[in-house]
């Protein structure tokens, strides 16, 4: 009798984020950008104002500092593949992005800025 050769079962991640085109799917973007966060704990990061997770101290906990600024990296990491457009990334470049800005709260309230309810209305051209 020969044992049966078993192959692991793939795991498929589905994935709810969607891709900003600007103020015509903010809403859309916005909840699913959520929807994601949730799924990684991560929410407070991107949502919460800066001071939601405060840093660490890195001289005091560097374990938890290091856990801090993997977190905030994977946040930004979620946020910024939503923002390949580059209708999108040029206005927000127009409206003064620091890309050099690491805070995944700061890109989420500049997008809304520039694309959200109130925001100035600019044809971004081939939506």
């Amino acid at each position: 009798m020969t044992t049966p050769i078993l192959t692991p079962t793939p795991i498929y991640r589905v994935c709810a984020l969607i891709e900003l085109k600007g103020s015509a799917n903010i809403r859309d973007w916005n909840h699913f950008l959520r929807v994601e966060l949730d799924a990684e704990e991560l929410t407070e990061y991107v949502f919460g104002p800066t001071s939601a997770v405060p840093e660490p101290n890195k001289n005091l906990d560097p374990v938890a500092h290091k856990a801090w600024k993997l977190a905030r990296a994977k946040a930004m990491r979620i946020l910024y593949t939503t923002l390949k457009r580059e209708t999108v990334t040029n206005r927000l470049e127009g409206y003064g992005w620091d890309e050099d800005n690491r805070d995944p709260s700061y890109v989420h309230k500049l997008v809304w800025k520039v694309f959200g309810p109130g925001a100035p209305s600019i044809s971004l051209g081939g939506l």
